[in-house]
């Protein structure tokens, strides 16, 4: 995989995402933890034309692929082929 400086957390974070912000069209997101989430380079086509692309979180790969990744009400979704998902600390359910 080919990581950019964007996408990894360099040291401690000073600040959080606005309580909604989604991504695109934002190129990161930044959680309550300070981590940093982004979508990914590896992509695909998903349901109804659209492409979905790896979740990365500090520059690692989650496992899951989406097209949209947002942070609303404190936490952490994406909209994958499958309809939304929530990260609860330590997965997407």
């Amino acid at each position: 995989m080919n990581i950019q400086h964007f996408m990894v957390r360099h040291g401690e974070q000073q600040h959080i995402t606005e309580s909604y912000v989604s991504s695109p069209p934002a190129l990161t997101i930044t959680d309550e933890c300070g981590d940093l989430w982004c979508l990914g380079f590896k992509g695909g086509r998903v349901s109804g034309g659209e492409f979905a692309y790896s979740v990365l979180r500090n520059g690692v790969d989650t496992g899951e692929m989406a097209n949209r990744i947002e942070r609303r009400a404190g936490r952490v979704r994406i909209f994958t082929a499958e309809g939304w998902k929530r990260w609860t600390g330590r997965t997407f359910v």
